[in-house]
């Protein structure tokens, strides 16, 4: 049996022992074409199982992706305790509405399972001014283009989930290749300075594998039921300089245009999401909604 052959027998067994694949398997199972050798048709057929498994990224271009960014993000901050129960089951903030907002998402088989939120400066300012302003404001003194990275939220720790659909693939890969997609639309946008808030003890984690360096002290954070955060900071313009392999990560790989094209949110879907805005949304600006004629 030669090398490839070997691969995809292994390949074949490990997705026949995995519950959510074996239905997939005995879909793609196919007598051999003729004249075909057995190899190029596990060949193929691995070929088909896989690219049937892996996920999508894209920004979100249909309410299906939108509610469920927004029920991913409910599940997994509602399993930490970064959120309170609601009546909808989503997690949705006034930024996530805006124009200058892209939600950023991976989609399995029909299934939103990872998501992060990409806020430009616009009208309401950057989420994590109700906690830092300061910070924010030296680096517009700055003359930088600033966009933060809000929602970050995946199925992995989603209580009573079987986590059979986000097993099915690497989670710390998935995750990379979701930051790679914003950071790409961050520079499409003329963005060059990105921000993030993050837990304290999450803060050496994106420090090493994602290059954002701390602006700010721990504070409570009011947004996320007031638990701890610390600001962080990554200069896309520096980035070839200072962090190369991450610069690579990031960028190695550029994106289609078509990838890359703004797609800002409907205006039917702001009026239907500012309504549970309006009902759940537990920060300060809720009364800004104005602007979206509710």
């Amino acid at each position: 049996m030669s090398a490839l052959a070997t691969v995809a027998a292994a390949v074949l067994a490990a997705l026949g022992r995995h519950p959510l694949r074996r239905l997939v398997a005995r879909r793609a199972v196919r007598p051999p074409a003729a004249g075909g050798t057995a190899e190029a048709v596990v060949g193929a057929r691995v070929g088909r199982l896989l690219a049937d498994q892996a996920p999508v990224f894209r920004i979100a271009q249909c309410r299906e992706d939108y509610c469920g960014a927004f029920r991913v993000v409910y599940e997994a901050y509602l399993e930490k305790g970064l959120t309170r129960p609601n009546l909808f089951q989503m997690r949705v903030t006034p930024y996530q509405l805006l124009p200058t907002t892209e939600v950023l998402v991976a989609v399995r088989q029909g299934e939103v399972i990872a998501t992060l939120s990409l806020v430009r400066d616009g009208l309401l300012g950057l989420p994590m001014e109700s906690v830092y302003p300061e910070e924010v404001a030296a680096l517009r003194d700055r003359d930088l283009r600033l966009a933060e990275v809000s929602c970050l939220a995946d199925r992995r720790h989603v209580r009573g989930d079987s986590g059979a659909s986000f097993r099915a693939y690497h989670p710390p890969a998935t995750a990379m290749r979701l930051m790679s997609l914003m950071a790409q639309c961050a520079l499409a946008r003329g963005v060059n300075c990105l921000l993030i808030a993050v837990h304290p003890r999450h803060a050496r984690f994106y420090q090493r594998f994602t290059a954002f360096e701390p602006i700010g002290g721990v504070r409570t954070y009011h947004a996320v039921c007031d638990r701890p955060a610390v600001a962080m900071a990554l200069d896309i313009d520096r980035a070839p300089i200072d962090h190369p392999e991450l610069y690579r990560r990031f960028f190695g790989l550029p994106l289609p245009a078509e990838s890359l094209a703004p797609r800002p949110i409907l205006p039917k879907l702001q009026k239907e999401f500012a309504a549970i805005v309006a009902a759940t949304y537990d920060g300060p600006i809720v009364a800004q909604l104005a602007w979206l004629g509710t």
